[in-house]
């Protein structure tokens, strides 16, 4: 009887372990200028975050710092923990003295240092970091941004046993043609990462999108994340994150629980001026694991004097939808018309045909106008492709 009792409990741990972990959601608000939008957003959701990491500083090619005004009285109005990031673009000794004296103002739950070095740079960032943890109070907890390529060099848990945890980014680290994420190669990474480390980790996640822009030759001559462009051209592309792809890879990780994964660090906070990430209401969504319904916008039309009626893309779903390759207008005696971006106008024998130039999303409960069309007929005939 004994016997078979401690082979159930043994079963039932077995079982126990192999369950769906949730994990806890990071924030990183990278907003360099606070005003209204920043600290509504930071209301909104500060029921769903665990800890906010706050971008406090920034330090030039230069080595020049430059502190970030954030709004310490939303942060401590969130009840949320904080954690200060520092972004680098050189590392130098006397920052250390710099970080150590930010974390005396802010007094936050520990410092991150974000910098994006090679991997034949990973000596000295090991010596910084060593040279931070000493400068630093201990009650601050030491934190990294972290680079998948790191994980070939034989430098990186030299780099990972200075710190406390570690956030690894699997968004926008590949060729920009590749896209900003791909899941299977993020659980790749994830995976590896969670071999070669003794330490806690987290998963940065993207909320948002980018435009990338090539010259003749090839190269990326600009990347826009935080704002928005309209228009097309040859040398660039808009390149959109799916909600529901983010959703499936975090419920694959949170099933094969990797060890020592603590949660996401989502990049970045969301709000209602930023239009180049997603909604709140589709982010949380996504954190809360919800099914990501489609949210296909439709055609409104509304009718104008002599003739001309404005065409409207309107999302009434809860969460941002796609917006649809192609739009057709059909009517009798179409005479003209013209698009707004995202779409290219083309005649067709019996009407219009509005192209999509670029992948595009339409936020939640927002409508778009996306042209107009003048036909003398009064029904107009819509049929939209995705």
């Amino acid at each position: 009887m004994r016997k078979a009792i401690l082979t159930l409990l043994l079963l039932s741990g077995c079982s126990h372990s192999n369950r769906t972990r949730p994990l806890a959601h990071d924030a990183y608000i990278w907003q360099r200028r606070w005003n209204s939008s920043v600290t509504q957003a930071v209301q909104q959701s500060a029921s769903s975050i665990h800890t906010w990491r706050v971008l406090a500083a920034e330090v030039n090619a230069a080595g020049d710092w430059q502190n970030i005004a954030a709004s310490p009285d939303a942060l401590r109005d969130s009840g949320k923990p904080v954690i200060a990031v520092i972004r680098m673009n050189r590392i130098q000794e006397k920052l250390a003295v710099q970080a150590a004296a930010l974390a005396a103002r802010w007094n936050p739950r520990g410092i991150e240092i974000d910098y994006d070095c090679g991997t034949g740079s990973l000596p000295r960032y090991r010596d910084f970091l060593r040279l931070l943890r000493a400068t630093l109070d201990r009650r601050y907890a030491l934190s990294i941004t972290a680079l998948p390529n790191w994980l070939g060099s034989r430098d990186l848990r030299d780099v990972l046993s200075e710190v406390d945890e570690s956030v690894l980014q699997v968004h926008s680290v590949m060729n920009p043609r590749q896209g900003l994420f791909d899941k299977t190669v993020a659980a790749d990474w994830v995976r590896k990462w969670s071999a070669q480390t003794t330490k806690p980790f987290l998963i940065a996640l993207p909320t948002y999108w980018s435009r990338v822009s090539w010259n003749q030759a090839g190269r990326v001559t600009a990347i826009e994340s935080e704002v928005a462009r309209p228009g097309a051209d040859e040398t660039s592309q808009e390149l959109f994150v799916e909600p529901g792809e983010v959703s499936a890879f975090i419920a694959e990780v949170e099933k094969t629980a990797p060890p020592r994964l603590q949660g996401i660090a989502w990049f970045r906070l969301p709000t209602s001026q930023d239009e180049r990430a997603w909604d709140t209401p589709t982010w949380h969504a996504v954190m809360q694991g919800k099914p990501i319904p489609a949210a296909h916008p439709v055609v409104r039309i509304q009718s104008e004097a002599m003739g001309a009626s404005d065409l409207y893309l309107a999302n009434p779903a809860s969460i941002a939808g796609r917006m649809p390759a192609e739009i057709s207008v059909s009517a009798k005696g179409c005479e003209s018309a013209d698009a707004m971006p995202p779409y290219r106008l083309e005649w067709q024998k019996d009407g219009f045909l509005f192209r999509l130039q670029e992948r595009d999303v339409l936020r939640a409960r927002r409508d778009k106008l996306v042209g107009w069309v003048r036909c003398t007929g009064k029904d107009l005939n819509t049929r939209v492709s995705f």
